[in-house]
């Protein structure tokens, strides 16, 4: 399939899903489409320090069954949580958190929450953040702006995909998968799970899309000096780049500028590649189709 053919007509689809969404996170919108019996605000955990912090359970599949509550969830990251929220998240009984950010991510914002609870596996994949600044000179290619990104995330992440569908596999759930915003490599994660358990992919991107309005970029950030760091730390680097030279700027939303989901840029290249998600799984990360099965009787019901 032609990417570029694809993208057109999603723009077209992400368009009408992005007028229902506020690009602020605080927005209170409900999306108006066929997610919105299930894309709700009352997924989102309460949490004073969190942000995107949120359930994957409840949505539907193709064959109406539905994704397992308080056993999958995704975040951003978890750098501020309060000793409340701790407390809070504790009562979930976590096993295991799959941390997808670089070194230099976690050096800067360290997860407090897994220090304190010995119960929670801490699993991470040790890269540097400059493993995934590769630019694309392409002028087509940049056409997408900051979603140029996911022309390559599905062949960036792939190590850090094969340790997630790993716990999943083992059952070692309750699981939270994050990042720094809990929205692009955590999006792309969740979509590839949402996807392996059969949930509709216009559910998929309204779910990715949701991000805009659940994340709280203050408490990603914490209250680090940012120019201070970025002397010796590529990711604050990094991000006194992306904001207003380190001042807490809103969540933009996810799309291109003729209202692409950048999500559905890294399915097209995923079919474009590999013919359909389902062969991804398995020629890049090693899921096959007994795994899914496998997925599947775990966590739907």
């Amino acid at each position: 399939m032609n990417t570029r053919k694809f993208l057109s007509i999603c723009g077209v689809i992400g368009a009408c899903t992005l007028s229902q969404l506020s690009p602020v996170y605080a927005s209170t919108a409900t999306p108006n489409t066929t997610a919105a019996h299930t894309v709700n605000q009352s997924r989102l955990l309460p949490l004073e320090g969190g942000s995107n912090f949120r359930d994957l359970g409840g949505y539907q599949t193709t064959d109406h069954k539905t994704v397992r509550s308080g056993m999958l969830f995704r975040s951003g990251a978890m750098a501020n949580l309060t000793a409340k929220d701790e407390a809070y998240l504790n009562q979930y009984n976590f096993k295991t958190v799959v941390d997808l950010r670089s070194q230099e991510e976690l050096d800067l914002f360290p997860n407090q929450w897994v220090k304190h609870n010995s119960d929670i596996n801490y699993v991470n994949y040790h890269y540097s953040i400059k493993d995934i600044q590769g630019s694309l000179k392409n002028k087509e290619v940049k056409s997408y702006g900051a979603g140029n990104f996911y022309l390559s995330i599905a062949d960036r992440l792939q190590p850090q995909l094969k340790l997630y569908f790993a716990e999943l596999l083992q059952e070692h759930t309750p699981l939270v998968v994050n990042c720094s915003a809990g929205q692009d490599r955590t999006g792309f994660a969740s979509a590839m799970l949402l996807s392996a358990l059969g949930v509709p992919r216009d559910v998929i991107i309204e779910d990715y899309l949701l991000s805009t309005q659940y994340r709280n970029p203050k408490n990603e950030m914490g209250s680090v000096d940012l120019k201070k760091a970025a002397k010796t730390n590529d990711f604050a680097k990094m991000m006194l780049h992306y904001t207003d030279n380190g001042k807490v700027t809103e969540a933009k939303p996810l799309i291109t500028q003729d209202g692409t989901p950048y999500i559905s840029i890294a399915f097209a290249q995923i079919e474009e590649q590999y013919g359909t998600v389902e062969n991804y799984l398995e020629q890049a990360i090693g899921v096959d189709q007994k795994d899914i099965a496998k997925l599947k009787s775990l966590y739907l019901q």
